[in-house]
């Protein structure tokens, strides 16, 4: 696997886009071969083979572990919560191919935090819909989606073809999101989640839920997503700070004054 000499393009550069697409074809996790191994590999110093690799750790393409080696690592897909946006909508906008590799929907009576979520009555059904979710091939997210069955009539008996349910519900059945409340922890996987996410058991994973309304307020839908810590990640946009209003600001200058501060 010698390097063209002359090209003119730098030799760490070769040696780090050959290295990039042997780890397209690699398992995450997986250990790259050792420096010196690469040094006789491509023929180069051992300096342009660090440079290569410091690049693209640098790029979350790969992990450095002391003392144990170098590792192939996915970047993590970002997910903002800026924006009430689906699951869909936000792997499309980073590039990726969302698809769905299991999809089961039923119609059950809703369990008791469920209707206390949705306010429902005791005995009010709801549609469930469970999801593994896919970003290319690779599973990344696991889903649960409940929906008040008296929002959505008839429900199981159409083709849900889509991959983004906020699509369908827009397009079917004319209900939009208007504000959502998302809750997001860590925790370690259950037994279920792990095998649909092909992790190990008790991996770390990244835990949301999600309380969608209608413009009045009514509640549209209870969502809980289990998503991978090794390849996801949220992130929240926060601007400005709190101006203090009328009455903070006459209470601030009467404790200042009365203080004896001024």
């Amino acid at each position: 696997m010698r390097l063209d000499t002359t090209s003119g393009i730098p030799l760490y550069v070769q040696v780090r886009e050959r290295l990039r697409a042997e780890l397209d074809r690699m398992e995450q996790g997986k250990p790259i071969p050792v420096e010196a191994e690469l040094e006789k590999q491509f023929g180069v110093s051992r300096i342009t083979i660090r440079r290569a690799i410091d690049e693209l750790a640098s790029e979350g393409l790969l992990l450095r572990q002391q003392g144990k080696g170098t590792f192939v690592q996915r970047p993590k897909l970002t997910h903002e919560l800026s924006l009430i946006t689906s699951w869909t909508d936000q792997l499309k906008r980073l590039g990726f191919m969302p698809r769905t590799a299991h999809r089961k929907c039923i119609e059950e009576v809703a369990a008791a935090h469920v209707a206390d979520a949705l306010r429902l009555e005791p005995s009010e059904k709801v549609i469930k819909i469970q999801r593994v979710r896919l970003a290319q091939r690779e599973p990344i997210s696991y889903m649960m989606n409940y929906i008040p069955s008296r929002l959505v009539p008839e429900f199981l008996k159409r083709k849900f073809a889509q991959e983004s349910l906020y699509e369908l519900l827009e397009n079917e059945y004319g209900l939009i999101a208007a504000m959502a409340v998302d809750t997001v922890g860590s925790r370690l996987a259950t037994e279920e989640e792990a095998a649909a996410l092909r992790i190990d058991r008790k991996a770390p994973v990244l835990s949301v839920r999600r309380l969608s309304y209608l413009e009045d307020g009514i509640p549209l839908e209870l969502a809980f997503v289990t998503s991978r810590g090794d390849r996801y990640q949220y992130e929240v946009t926060l601007r400005g700070r709190p101006r203090p209003s009328g009455a903070q600001m006459a209470e601030r200058f009467s404790v200042q004054f009365n203080g004896g501060k001024w």
